[in-house]
């Protein structure tokens, strides 16, 4: 009789008995299907990508200067040639840099036109890692599995999808590359991180505007620690766009989380919860990133609506008072 190979498939369980206690039965099921949620993309997949345009807005902005410290901790693309910078990770619009010990970019700058702005629909809420680097060098989906952190856009999703490249830009933006734990009233607060994104982006469709945004976490060496990874406790975003005058003008907010995590993880914090507009200078001391070729053009800090202390003011009435 020939012999032939059947397969079964069926559903599995695991079931832990500690002493008299009743049992516990886990599915793999609903485990499964999370793990189904992260995948990596193949290294072909980005051939071609040009990432940020530093000549995008007419006059020159370039990256900010990392220590020596940071370059050595920065995650190294495999994939770039002779000339590029190994530190930078190029997408459609947008480009990131990795401080690879601590998983998290150490900032992200997207190229915004708003005479090209599609609106395209979110889609399938799948993230990936990117090839490039290391997995181990990226935060994947386990951080996030039955909390109240959410998967943080640090370039918005829709911040890079104009013109032709709109629906490949729209994907590039759900890498773990891009992805920061944000608490999730932190995360879609219209007065906080959404509220933020939603104003910038906005006011660049309605006036046809170019935009350029850099945005991070501030990583501080104290930043609690939640299932291995260390949570940062505030974000930050410095906007750089053209007058019509044709002058380069500058700003600078920091978005504190603290008191969100602090209810989570139950630890005191430094500061409430809050938008403030900053100095360049309050983002240099916080992340060591050097943006000082940006000071000369700098909004002043006002305090018409705001509430002032020292090298920041804190927004008062969600997001019209910003200058844009």
């Amino acid at each position: 009789m020939d012999s032939r190979e059947v397969t079964l498939t069926v559903p599995v369980s695991i079931t832990v008995r500690i002493g008299n206690s009743p049992e516990v039965s886990t599915p793999t099921e609903s485990f499964t299907s999370e793990l189904s949620q992260e995948a990596a993309r193949p290294r072909s997949y980005y051939q071609g990508y040009k990432g940020y345009d530093l000549d995008f807005l007419g006059i020159a902005v370039p990256l900010p200067k990392l220590t020596d410290e940071q370059r050595r901790n920065a995650a190294k693309n495999s994939d770039a040639v002779q000339g590029d910078d190994p530190t930078v990770l190029p997408y459609n619009h947008f480009s990131i840099v990795m401080n690879r010990r601590r998983q998290l970019a150490y900032y992200t700058v997207v190229n915004i036109d708003g005479s090209q702005s599609t609106d395209l629909s979110r889609g399938g809420d799948r993230w990936y890692f990117d090839s490039r680097i290391a997995e181990s060098e990226q935060i994947g989906e386990a951080l996030y599995r039955r909390n109240a952190l959410d998967r943080g856009h640090l370039v918005r999703r829709l911040d890079p999808v104009w013109g032709s490249l709109a629906s490949r830009a729209n994907d590039d933006t759900f890498h773990f590359t891009n992805c920061s734990p944000q608490h999730e009233r932190f995360n879609q607060g219209q007065d906080l991180w959404q509220g933020l994104e939603n104003y910038i982006l906005n006011n660049a469709d309605a006036r046809n505007r170019k935009v350029t945004v850099f945005t991070g976490p501030v990583m501080d060496d104290q930043d609690p620690i939640y299932k291995g990874v260390r949570l940062p406790l505030a974000f930050w975003k410095i906007i750089a766009y053209v007058k019509a005058d044709g002058t380069l003008t500058t700003a600078a907010y920091v978005l504190e989380q603290g008191k969100l995590i602090q209810d989570m993880l139950r630890f005191e914090a430094a500061f409430d919860s809050g938008t403030y507009r900053v100095a360049l200078d309050h983002i240099k001391e916080r992340t060591n990133l050097d943006f000082d070729y940006l000071k000369a053009h700098e909004l002043p800090l006002s305090s018409d609506g705001l509430e002032a202390g020292r090298d920041r003011v804190r927004l008062q009435e969600k997001y019209k008072n910003i200058s844009l």
